[in-house]
């Protein structure tokens, strides 16, 4: 047993969900890796005391230092609004802890590529919070995808649309504010569909993208007689080419009427099919064109026993999981990671070329252009 000291930042949703998959670790994996819950800062005092007190943990406190340099943590969860995740990030390799951040990275590329740079020097574990990769159906995709059984892709079509925007009388929030999110959908929800085609396939190459803001401006939560104005896209769609020579496009609408979690994707291979969405995430429909001529057709593949950690839940297939489950297969492998010193493949340097893609896509929308994305060493 192996037990790995979390410190966490932050006690909105994420940090709350991060917390339950510590905490249920143990129930499904076992104690081959426990999580100590240490310490947990957010700048509301009431906040951080009320949460220590609920899920356990030992101290509280409203200031992040303390948590990236408290002697006994050895795992930071940074789980706070996107403008912070690379100041507490590098802090926290600075004072040689291990890192989780949650999606997107950065702010920008430029800021994801040295923040990216500082923890490798440092040595330190790092992992991103994309916990769509971690379905465990998606890593039977991926396998499905190696094994060329379908021959070799040639198109990716993803998409992230929810309508939980939709209501033009909806508040105002950080995540339409440039200054703490930079992009809009883009960032927030498009970014898992980038995670999943560049696990899933490779590397994007170049880009063309436009964005569009459809509601302008919304009301202020702490005075909603006054109007903010919404800085990011609403709308986001670009066309793309990844290093292998494959094709792809991608599209989010965080106002998609009916949308809640369509986070899908249909890949196209020369041999075959996969279509996925996360609203059905345990089951993937795949078409192999080497079938009977008499019975081609998608076929629906339920998540089962063998399709990556499933097995640790369940013992039979299609009884299915859930978004909470997928939290804690990934808290398990960060701390698998952290305790067996050994890099994850959901890694900064990962979250790193989807903050390039981000970028690229904005750059082309302001200008028209397809848009190259830099190799980083």
């Amino acid at each position: 047993m192996k037990k790995i000291r979390v410190g966490i930042i932050g006690t909105g949703f994420m940090g709350r969900t991060h917390t339950t998959a510590y905490k249920n670790v143990t129930n499904i994996f076992g104690d081959e890796v426990v999580p100590e819950l240490v310490i947990v800062a957010d700048v509301v005092e009431g906040a951080a005391k009320a949460f220590a007190e609920k899920y356990g943990y030992k101290r509280w406190t409203t200031d992040w230092k303390k948590v990236v340099s408290d002697p006994e943590v050895d795992l930071v969860d940074i789980s706070v609004p996107n403008v912070y995740h690379c100041p507490i990030a590098i802090e926290a390799a600075k004072n040689k802890k291990d890192i989780l951040c949650e999606k997107p990275l950065a702010m920008s590329a430029d800021e994801a590529i040295e923040a990216t740079h500082i923890v490798e020097e440092a040595g330190v574990i790092t992992a991103m919070g994309f916990n769509y990769l971690r379905n465990p159906i998606q890593s039977y995709v991926k396998e499905l995808i190696a094994s060329g059984k379908l021959g070799r892709v040639v198109n990716f079509r993803g998409m992230f649309d929810q309508d939980f925007n939709n209501d033009p009388e909806q508040m105002h929030e950080w995540r339409m504010l440039k200054k703490e999110s930079a992009s809009g959908a883009l960032g927030d929800l498009a970014s898992h569909t980038i995670s999943l085609s560049q696990y899933l396939v490779g590397d994007i190459s170049e880009v063309c993208g436009m964005t569009q803001i459809i509601v302008h401006e919304r009301p202020d939560p702490k005075d909603p007689s006054k109007m903010l104005p919404v800085e990011n896209d609403d709308l986001v769609q670009f066309l793309f080419t990844y290093e292998n020579g494959a094709m792809g496009a991608i599209f989010s609408n965080r106002l998609a009427s009916g949308r809640k979690v369509a986070l899908g994707y249909e890949i196209q291979m020369t041999n075959g099919c996969i279509v996925y969405n996360q609203e059905r995430q345990n089951e993937v429909q795949i078409y192999h064109h080497d079938d009977d001529k008499r019975e081609r057709g998608f076929k629906t593949v339920l998540i089962a026993p063998g399709h990556g950690d499933y097995g640790k839940f369940y013992g039979g297939a299609g009884i299915g999981l859930g978004y909470a489950d997928q939290k804690t297969i990934e808290e398990y492998h960060v701390l698998k990671h952290v305790a067996e010193r050994k890099p994850s493949e959901i890694n900064f340097r990962f979250g790193m070329k989807v903050m390039q893609v981000i970028d690229a896509v904005l750059e082309s929308a302001a200008t028209h252009k397809w848009v190259s994305i830099e190799k980083v060493k």
